[in-house]
């Protein structure tokens, strides 16, 4: 940092320096990104060098497609009425995607993979953390809160980075011959807390799709390709009966299990699982549900609003006060979010407001697959495995209605976006 200001550039290459750093911000107070994101959007602006800039951002082939879910989110919000207090802020969640090309605009260089590093860093610091509060010597501050309590998105957000994490670092043990007993530690490191401390159900399945990404990016229909998937989708089969039929645990709650019958982060996660096979079972059979598998309520009265208005909508910010008063006495009333960002863009800007988004995350994919021929492929499987994270967890949580999932998502996207369409013309 020194030398950069010492550089007579330094006010150029400052907002990259920052932008390097931010992944690191990920994994404590979402307070510290935030900040992060306020110091280099200041950084940016007085960096100058626009005309440059500017060029960068018209040349990202994501452009249009978030222009266009804009362009839909003004439309929609124009057609439907404004529920008091809840417009302003839904709307401008339609618009988080913009915060992306000020961080593309800086172009590629070696800030990518200080920050690929940076991030790794976070994820073993955020492993010890969870280690720590296992062994009990972690303090009960601000900074270290979401390791000791259970804090709901930013709780959730932990699991989902240190899924991807670990994922990007079989990636570059694969890839790169250095140090490769280190990155296999540093991966075995974070991988042991995603599974045994996190507890995130989803995180744990979002780690073996990534894997399973790896495994098969050069799926050419093999015979034992085709032998390795239909076996592990029997075994899946099998298994998911067989839990079916085990008792049903003692409770689903993850505060209960480790607070009252002080279970291992092991045995949560495993009964976390058994519960999620017989809350699906028994809202099938019997529309029962309980706290802890609310989403599948949410889910079917979700649903059943949109086929009302499944062209346009209810409108920008319309879910919560239509869901409260759709799910009264319900055990979901009180819900903020779908937790699906498919059923709440399909809620509230019709099927249009959909498609954009699906826009958005298949260009994503399109740009990593273009990528595999350019000079830095290797960043091609970041990005597609980051953008099968966010359409993977868009199933279960708010990824981009909640500003802790989009903010983080955003910066780790410029990470293996921001350059890519100078990469193209130089390769």
């Amino acid at each position: 940092m020194l030398r950069t200001i010492a550089n007579p550039d330094w006010r150029q290459q400052l907002p990259a320096q920052i932008l390097s750093y931010l992944p690191l911000t990920l994994f404590f107070q979402v307070g510290l990104m935030y900040a992060g994101l306020a110091v280099f959007l200041l950084a940016w602006f007085v960096s100058g060098d626009w005309q440059n800039k500017l060029a960068r951002i018209k040349s990202s082939a994501l452009l249009w497609p978030v222009i266009s879910l804009s362009l839909i989110s003004v439309v929609i919000s124009l057609i439907h009425a404004h529920p008091v207090g809840e417009f302003a802020t839904a709307f401008s969640h339609y618009q988080t995607y913009w915060f992306l090309f000020p961080m593309l605009s800086v172009g590629s260089g070696a800030w990518q993979q200080k920050a690929v590093h940076n991030f790794f860093l976070g994820a073993v610091i955020a492993a010890s953390l969870f280690y720590l509060n296992s062994l009990g010597v972690l303090p009960d501050i601000k900074l270290f809160k979401s390791y000791v309590l259970y804090e709901g998105n930013k709780s959730i957000l932990l699991g989902l980075l240190l899924a991807i994490a670990a994922a990007w670092m079989l990636h570059e043990w694969r890839l790169h011959k250095n140090f490769r007993l280190w990155r296999a530690l540093s991966f075995v490191y974070v991988l042991i807390a995603l599974v045994l401390c996190t507890k995130s159900r989803t995180a744990s399945l979002l780690f073996v799709l990534l894997c399973g990404m790896l495994v098969f990016r050069n799926f050419s229909f093999r015979w034992w390709q085709l032998g390795a998937v239909a076996s592990l989708l029997l075994l899946a089969g099998f298994s998911i009966s067989r839990v079916a039929q085990m008792p049903a645990p003692t409770t689903c709650l993850t505060k209960e299990m480790h607070e009252v019958y002080k279970m291992s982060g092991a045995q949560i996660l495993l009964n976390r699982g058994i519960c999620t096979v017989h809350q699906v079972r028994d809202f099938g059979q019997a529309k029962q549900v309980t706290q802890d598998g609310m989403r599948l309520e949410l889910y079917v009265i979700t649903w059943q609003m949109i086929s009302q208005s499944p062209w346009i909508g209810h409108g920008i910010g319309n879910w919560l006060p239509m869901y409260q008063q759709k799910a009264q006495g319900q055990i979901s009333e009180k819900m903020t979010t779908p937790h699906n960002d498919y059923l709440l863009y399909w809620f509230e800007l019709g099927v249009t407001g959909l498609l954009a988004l699906l826009a958005i995350w298949g260009t994503q994919l399109r740009i990593a697959r273009q990528m595999v021929a350019g000079v830095h492929s290797e960043r091609a499987m970041l990005l597609a495995m980051l953008t099968v994270g966010m359409i993977f967890a868009a199933c279960f949580n708010a990824i981009l209605r909640d500003g802790v999932f989009a903010f983080a998502m955003l910066i780790l996207l410029a990470i293996p976006l921001a350059g890519v369409h100078t990469m193209h013309k130089d390769a």
